[in-house]
């Protein structure tokens, strides 16, 4: 088993582990796929991983189409990437998978789609859209 497929499969043991999920992302990051750590870190930073209940199943909900409040919000992801999640049974504004992996699994490729395509997570700017550095120059005062 690879190293990436074992730090999976403990994540799906402990998907609420986000020091875990930190370093599946380092793992992703120190192999050259950094838009997989980048989305692994993202759902750290808003907290977000697969509804499981006590059946193996597990799934994601987007909450854009319904009133605030509803669903699980560790489990709503944003609707660009709810609509690339390939592979779960969609119901409603839920979709479901078989296991927590395959879940897991959906979402990355869910995730590099998305940003293949232009897509851009709400929130902190990534390096490529930091805006410029402001200048060392100090600015002119008006004369009086």
């Amino acid at each position: 088993m690879s190293v990436r497929d074992q730090l999976l499969d403990d994540l799906v043991r402990k998907p609420e582990d986000w020091k875990l999920r930190g370093v599946l992302a380092d793992w992703f990051d120190d192999n050259n796929h950094p838009e997989e750590a980048a989305c692994l870190r993202w759902m750290i930073t808003h907290q977000k991983r697969p509804y499981h209940g006590s059946s193996p199943s597990a799934s994601w909900f987007n909450a854009d189409t319904v009133s605030p409040g509803l669903g699980d919000p560790e489990s709503d992801v944003p609707g660009a990437l709810f609509e690339l999640l390939d592979g779960g049974k969609q119901t409603a504004n839920h979709k479901t998978f078989a296991d927590l992996k395959s879940a897991e699994e959906a979402f990355l490729v869910a995730w590099l789609k998305a940003r293949k395509g232009g897509w851009k997570p709400a929130g902190k700017a990534a390096p490529e859209e930091s805006p410029p550095a402001k200048s060392a120059a100090k600015p002119k005062k008006k004369g009086k």
